[in-house]
């Protein structure tokens, strides 16, 4: 087993110098825990028959449910079922519970009503939730009206007195935005954005790039996103579990980075090949890598069914 190891650690160097990948190395121990182990460990699965996912409705190809048939779709929605399928719950033992800000998408973890949240979360060390991931790095960017396009040319231009650029009031681009001087016009949740920016009540919309990819692609003749820097920092987007449940963390995050690493083309790819893909830049097109997954003894294996 020794010989075995240093091997594999010899041959997890050389990928890394040869190609960068990273994301197949894996710490040189023996492994000691299974998927069967950390579900038990889990306080937040142990002895569940269903699981709760909360997610967002109302963004086409990333997150949606559609009022008149009920059916949920988008790249999200999407790995939320994967996520709940190798954890052993099938599609008719998840619960959906609806989401919508930020304070929304972390309190129903905190009061015990969901499980899991997969809805565009940045994994912010300050926030009272534990993330796996991340399953997108993505650039802030601004969303304009097209007939407005010509008035920004840079972001220092968000700051004229008559141009009412909206944000998400737990954002991190209400931050980034205050950073560089510019006051944004704070509302308790994005769809209030998007509405605003429909009924040209605001000039500009402000959030991560996959959302408004979703509300570009739902009009795309009105609006449009523009190539500014609003941060230098990319989002880290994660799926947040209960703060302390380290258990269900390492599990999310080691079947992430299963698709990272597996066969080709995984379910992430799928998903977003489907779903929001065809709506970014090619540029986005790959899985980030996972942060710490974790080595298991079953690491071929998926929980079993409940």
């Amino acid at each position: 087993m020794s010989k075995l190891r240093d091997a594999l650690t010899v041959l997890c160097i050389g990928a890394f110098l040869i190609t960068g990948a990273a994301a197949a190395c894996v710490e040189n121990k023996d492994p000691k825990e299974s998927v069967q182990s950390l579900r038990a460990k889990s306080p937040t699965l142990r002895d569940k028959v269903r699981l709760r996912i909360g997610v967002r409705e109302t963004l086409p190809f990333l997150s949606y449910r559609d009022p008149s048939t009920g059916i949920r779709s988008g790249f999200e929605v999407e790995l939320a079922r994967g996520i709940a399928s190798d954890l052993g719950f099938t599609e008719e033992k998840i619960d959906w519970v609806p989401v919508t800000d930020v304070q929304s998408r972390m309190h129903v973890l905190q009061a015990n009503q969901a499980d899991i949240v997969v809805a565009s979360l940045t994994m912010a060390p300050d926030r009272p939730v534990d993330f796996a991931g991340p399953y997108l790095v993505m650039p802030q960017a601004i969303l304009v009206h097209k007939q407005r396009t010509k008035r920004v040319e840079s972001i220092a231009d968000l700051k004229a007195p008559d141009f009412k650029t909206c944000v998400g009031i737990s954002s991190t681009s209400a931050k980034a935005l205050e950073a560089k001087g510019i006051k944004p016009e704070l509302v308790n949740d994005g769809l209030m954005c998007i509405d605003g920016m429909t009924s040209n009540k605001y000039d500009a919309y402000s959030s991560d790039l996959q959302v408004l990819a979703s509300v570009l692609a739902r009009d795309p003749d009105k609006f449009e996103i523009l190539k500014l820097l609003v941060s230098d920092a990319e989002e880290r987007i994660g799926v947040a579990v209960p703060q302390g449940d380290t258990a269900l963390r390492d599990l999310v995050a080691y079947f992430l980075n299963r698709w990272l690493i597996g066969p080709q083309p995984s379910p992430w790819m799928r998903a977003y090949d489907r779903t929001i893909g065809p709506h970014l830049e090619a540029k986005y097109r790959s899985q980030p890598r996972v942060d710490k997954p974790p080595v298991l003894v079953d690491y071929d294996s998926k929980a079993q069914p409940r």
